[in-house]
């Protein structure tokens, strides 16, 4: 079977989304692709966002199922058959993809799906959530939803791991501004005796140059990233929001004592058995998801009760980490197996002869 997953470029974070899925459809035994399209700009996103705000106030949602499904449709009929046969949205159904395969997919980011978007759903064949969140979200809005789950970088699982730092945290926020950075840093500059933190982020603020255990590293090499992931002992990552949270599956196949925010879908990932949860102060509706907010002392609280631990529990607690890595690790791939075989076996994948793309 012919797989192509399709969506928008937003950073570095979906598009190892894209490359994670892509080898493990390719574990199974299909044929792979991945369309990278650029981010909308500025003005279509405006006109997108007042058309379904005219449409929604001023006709009825009969119009409305109709509008969308004629678009969707005319732009089959304008288009030759594509090879694949099964197209996977990530994040976002993208509306100019629905006319390729035979089937669709929604992979989606709640906190990032673009409301503009719902009047396409009817046009995706199933919606599979990577936490139990997105599922609870979806299935309200979609008949077919299903909990696939999700995954770390395919190659790490399995490997050799090396002995932990624990006198080494790490906090990786990269692009985003919901990873909790500033509280972090809020406390660690009140503890000058806490191990070293070096924090990953390209949105940090500039900081007093005599701090002794804070380093800032806003421009990094992913081979630098990975020497870091491998040795740190606690990963720091009060996440506001998260889609899946790759982040927290990195420091969790790494054996990293990681510390969250005690609400979905960060502690879906991490549970107290192998890490710390911190307990958010207040929440905020964001887009289909929910925006946590921790506060510096809660987050200081737990930070020094974690560090406060004996190194042979903290050594436990890594332990466990991987194991519950290795776990979901195996289980999205079978899985995503069983959900591909399912497709593969539907008749009008096996009737329809495949015709070449024309170029465009």
């Amino acid at each position: 079977m012919r797989v192509l997953i399709v969506y928008s470029y937003s950073g570095r974070g979906l598009k190892k989304d894209a490359q994670i899925l892509k080898a493990a459809v390719e574990s199974h035994g299909h044929e792979c692709a991945i369309l990278q399209l650029p981010p909308p700009r500025q003005w279509r996103r405006n006109l997108e966002r007042i058309s379904f705000a005219l449409l929604r106030r001023f006709t009825s949602e009969r119009f409305q199922r109709l509008y969308f499904r004629t678009l969707v449709r005319l732009s089959k009929l304008r288009k030759s058959a594509s090879p694949e046969e099964l197209v996977v949205h990530l994040e976002n159904i993208q509306p100019t993809q629905l006319w390729k395969g035979h089937r669709h997919w929604l992979i989606p980011n709640q906190e990032w799906f673009i409301g503009s978007r719902l009047p396409y759903l009817p046009d995706v064949d199933k919606v599979l959530g990577k936490t139990r969140l997105a599922v609870e979200i979806f299935e309200k809005l979609h008949p077919s939803t299903e909990f696939l789950g999700f995954t770390g970088d395919m190659a790490g699982h399995g490997m050799q791991q090396e002995e932990k730092n624990y006198g080494l945290a790490l906090h990786v926020a990269g692009t985003s501004q919901f990873k909790g950075t500033q509280a972090i840093l809020n406390c660690w500059q009140r503890h000058p005796e806490w191990p070293k933190l070096v924090v990953v982020s390209e949105q940090a603020p500039e900081l007093p140059a005599n701090l002794p255990n804070i380093e800032i590293r806003k421009d990094i090499k992913q081979e630098e990233l990975s020497a870091l992931w491998a040795k740190a002992g606690f990963a720091i990552q009060p996440s506001e929001v998260e889609g899946y949270g790759q982040v927290l599956a990195e420091a969790l196949a790494n054996g990293c004592v990681t510390i969250t925010t005690d609400a979905p879908p960060m502690n879906e990932l991490v549970s107290p058995t192998f890490g710390f949860l911190a307990r958010p102060a207040a929440t905020q509706k964001f887009r289909l998801g929910t925006r946590y907010k921790v506060t510096d002392a809660d987050l200081e609280t737990v930070i020094a009760g974690a560090l406060t631990e004996p190194l042979d529990v903290l050594g436990k607690r890594s332990e466990l980490a991987r194991e519950w890595s290795n776990t979901n690790h195996s289980n999205f791939l079978r899985r995503l197996g069983n959900f591909l075989n399912e497709q593969a076996r539907q008749p009008s994948l096996l009737s329809e002869p495949m015709r070449p793309e024309k170029h465009r």
